[in-house]
């Protein structure tokens, strides 16, 4: 019997630092295999806590998968399906979404307040405006948090002038020099050392490393180099996906990240906190890799897996997860899990009963191989993919295409590249797999793409 967890044996509850980076791909770091990005604090922290190496976004783009991680819900369920702001039609009018984590919804914060703890929330929100900011949801601290998905600059005053809703709040006062990752870590730094009395949970919510692609000089030229020509694969609906991490800038910007996390577990181990404190470290959703029209600027590379940002194969939704503190042991944890099981899961090793109903459970239970994981992405994106679903049940994953009705089936195990369609040469698990999707989004209430009246579909060229 190998133990996967052990008592915390602290007569105080855990604090939570919960690191949550945006854009960051499965394999963006060394831990997970990158040859060119340079983690050594990231990989560090994987050494002292479990590694999950099947863990998946619960979407393809970030407010759906962050609807998941406050909440403990899929985000079909929640009727959370694109990233907020996402407005695009095809040949389908995209499905109609909510546009705000409604209030009465019960979140992490929520929960770890109810229990006693202080709460933070520090960055990248994305999950609604005004009166459904992270105030109303659970954190008593917020800072940085602005009305959009991205900055607008990374460096201070980290605003633009075009998109006025991309302003960073409340840092006014910082010199031109200053870089947004760096100082959102001095704000989780500064909370950690605050108080020591009460138990807390801090969610620092980086921007990094979504575009604008911009890093502080210094680093982008230590991976400045000509040597590593970039490659490109041809994708479906005339996606290009980048197969090649060469990118010095979004290097750098991994670098500032993987810094952060260093500067944390310093912290944490300075003010003799490093032994009860849980420490969560993942991403929304996979590296951006593949875009549309043959645009050749994705800034990263998701190979082995497929495509990238936005597509429902799996370098747009397997990321990185690594869980330290609480007792938890040193491990590789090979269970597919999703960001639905982020708040059962912290919630009981802090020692807290999770709200129920909810669809995510405990990533240390022994009930993780024997479920199906789905996913419903029923919009457009800029990557180049179309409205689909997709179910994986244990090796088998199925992908479900909307505007043709047609299926994909891949056997992970043996094809984790997801090359090739074996959906002909196994119609039963096409069936079954096919029929528990539906069923599944019947059980959800998922919203659904409807035909376009006025979709014009392309004319073939002359010959």
């Amino acid at each position: 019997m190998i133990l996967l967890f052990v008592c915390a044996c602290s007569s105080k509850p855990p604090n939570v630092v919960f690191i949550l980076v945006d854009d960051l791909g499965w394999i963006d770091t060394g831990v997970y295999g990158s040859t060119f990005y340079q983690t050594p604090h990231i990989d560090e922290l994987a050494s002292q806590g479990a590694r999950f190496t099947q863990f998946y976004a619960s979407s393809s783009v970030c407010s759906p998968t962050r609807a998941s991680i406050m909440t403990g819900t899929h985000p079909a369920r929640l009727h959370i399906t694109n990233w907020i702001g996402g407005q695009a039609n095809g040949q389908l009018l995209q499905a109609e979404y909510q546009h705000a984590l409604p209030i009465e919804e019960v979140t992490i914060g929520d929960v770890f307040q109810e229990a006693g703890y202080r709460t933070a929330y520090i960055g990248k929100w994305h999950l609604g405006v005004g009166e459904y900011l992270p105030h109303q949801q659970g954190f008593q601290t917020v800072i940085a948090t602005n009305d959009a998905g991205q900055p607008g600059s990374f460096f201070a005053p980290y605003s633009s002038e075009s998109f006025p809703a991309s302003n960073v709040p409340d840092l006014s006062a910082d010199p031109d020099s200053t870089y947004l990752t760096d100082r959102l870590t001095d704000l989780a730094v500064d909370y950690i050392e605050s108080d020591h009395d009460s138990p807390f949970l801090l969610l620092l919510s980086h921007y990094g490393v979504h575009t604008p692609l911009q890093a502080k000089p210094e680093d982008v030229e230590r991976f400045t180099t000509t040597d590593i020509p970039t490659e490109y694969i041809e994708e479906a609906y005339d996606g290009l996906t980048r197969a090649t991490q060469n990118h010095a800038i979004y290097a750098a910007m991994v670098t500032s990240i993987d810094e952060s996390v260093g500067r944390i577990l310093r912290t944490l181990t300075d003010a003799g906190l490093d032994n009860n404190t849980i420490v969560v470290f993942t991403s929304d959703n996979g590296g951006l890799s593949t875009l549309s029209e043959a645009r050749e600027w994705a800034p990263t590379a998701n190979l082995p897996l497929r495509a990238g940002k936005g597509w429902l194969y799996e370098g747009g939704i397997r990321i990185p997860l690594i869980v330290k503190g609480a007792g938890v042991l040193p491990q590789t944890r090979n269970a597919p899990g999703t960001t639905d099981d982020l708040l059962p899961t912290i919630a009981q090793l802090a020692g807290i009963t999770p709200p129920v109903p909810i669809d995510g459970i405990g990533l240390f239970t022994d009930s993780m191989n024997d479920r199906d994981l789905y996913w419903h992405f029923p919009h457009y994106h800029g990557s180049a993919n179309r409205p689909s679903g997709a179910i994986r049940s244990g090796r088998y994953k199925l992908i479900e295409w909307f505007e043709t009705n047609s299926v994909e089936l891949y056997d992970l195990e043996s094809d984790l590249g997801e090359t090739t369609d074996i959906h002909l040469f196994e119609p039963s698990v096409t069936q079954d797999l096919l029929q528990r999707l539906h069923k599944w989004r019947e059980t959800v209430n998922a919203q659904m793409p409807t035909p376009n009246p006025d979709y014009d579909p392309p004319q073939p060229a002359d010959n």
